[in-house]
């Protein structure tokens, strides 16, 4: 019995060593390099998204969605529509597909806001995307932050 306890506890100290690199993994950029209205309240963008893997294996961005707020009111809803993959141990870029519903535009409409440059920093994203590496799933969430951080355009 203490054989088996010690091989388990040894596959649980070479797992954990193994995945303490997934904190290291940062998104550098998304660049939208496509933007096409599908219908009044709808778009389909097609993005670049350059990620730094620093771990040993390959990561599957599996699935993504979120909101587009602007001075606190939602503005739009996106999801991804394929996977994204990208190399181990490297800086690596994948593009995908998102789309993206418009629910309210009369935030920009209404004279309060500025249609310049600034706006990008005003536009706040909230995302929930999945990512499996091997035979891990990790759910990250990231909220409240700014549109002119994360994109490039």
């Amino acid at each position: 019995m203490n054989r088996k306890s010690l091989i388990l506890c040894i596959l649980a100290i070479l797992m954990a060593a193994g995945c303490s690199r997934n904190r290291d993994i940062t998104i550098e950029n998304i660049a939208v390099s496509q933007f096409n209205m599908t219908s009044l309240s709808s778009a389909r963008i097609k993005i670049r998204a350059t990620l730094n893997n620093p771990t040993g294996g390959r990561i599957r961005l599996t699935q993504m969605s979120g909101a587009l707020r602007l001075k606190g009111k939602q503005i739009a809803l996106f999801s991804m529509d394929s996977a994204m993959v990208f190399d181990a141990r490297s800086t690596s870029t994948n593009e995908g597909v998102v789309s993206m519903k418009i629910n309210d535009m009369s935030v920009l409409f209404s004279g309060a806001v500025d249609l310049d440059e600034t706006l990008l920093q005003q536009i706040r994203l909230d995302i929930d995307a999945t990512v499996k590496s091997g035979g891990i799933k990790r759910k990250l969430h990231l909220s409240d932050i700014p549109a002119k951080q994360l994109l490039d355009l």
